[in-house]
């Protein structure tokens, strides 16, 4: 089990927190809607700069099934649900949930405001997580100049002292795009973290009672500011 957290950069959203939660309340969650497949809140506050939403969204779903005796496309409605934070402040959102219900959200938020939203994309920005990461297991490093290579991935245990990996990114140019080890978090707990630089995302896997609201504030605080 695992925590999937995704972020973006908003620009011209031009509101307060009370003007934001009011609107998005009134884009309220109903299964009835479009036939299971519509999009909505269950709960919007404002909290200082930020604004936290419990998003709702149903996805059509096709699965292959036999039917008199031929294999044929069914679809049903899946309900996906994400945990969404406006940071007016830092102009950034965090979507704890599936990729897909991050990019619903994301849409949703550009056509109802006109704003923009972007991957944070961390653009080389991943250093610094990554140095900051313990018993690394897999690092992919592109946009390497070396010949005709243009990307490395490396995998194995404790490789993040290996030196292949600073050559690649130093003499050869590249960028650590993914990568995928443990880091201290401030609660203690060592919990193994997938970073995604290029897509902005992470997936934190849970050990025991699950990840402490402080470990989660953490990791997202380092990542926003790794990006540009």
């Amino acid at each position: 089990m695992g925590l999937s957290v995704h972020l973006f950069r908003h620009s011209g959203l031009q509101t307060t927190p009370s003007k934001l939660a009011s609107l998005l309340r009134g884009i309220s969650y109903s299964s009835k809607k479009k036939k299971g497949l519509g999009s909505g809140f269950t709960s919007v506050k404002a909290s200082g700069d930020i604004v936290i939403g419990e998003f709702v969204s149903g996805f059509r779903v096709p699965v292959l099934a036999y039917k008199a005796g031929e294999l044929t496309s069914v679809h049903y409605v899946s309900i996906d649900r994400g945990t969404v934070l406006v940071k007016l402040d830092r102009e950034t959102i965090e979507v704890r949930g599936s990729r897909r219900i991050a990019n619903k959200f994301s849409r949703l938020l550009e056509d109802t405001t006109g704003a923009k939203v972007t991957p944070l994309s961390l653009n080389g920005g991943a250093k610094k997580l990554y140095d900051r990461a313990m018993d690394v297991a897999s690092v992919l490093v592109t946009d390497v100049e070396k010949g005709n290579l243009r990307q490395a991935e490396f995998r194995g245990s404790g490789i993040q002292s290996e030196e292949e990996i600073g050559l690649y990114t130093r003499r050869y140019k590249g960028h650590i795009s993914r990568f995928r080890g443990t880091f201290s978090y401030p609660s203690g707990a060592i919990l193994t973290t997938s970073v995604n630089a290029v897509s902005g995302s992470l997936m934190i896997y849970q050990v025991g009672d699950g990840i402490l609201q402080r470990d989660l504030d953490w990791i997202i605080d380092l990542m926003e500011a790794a990006a540009p």
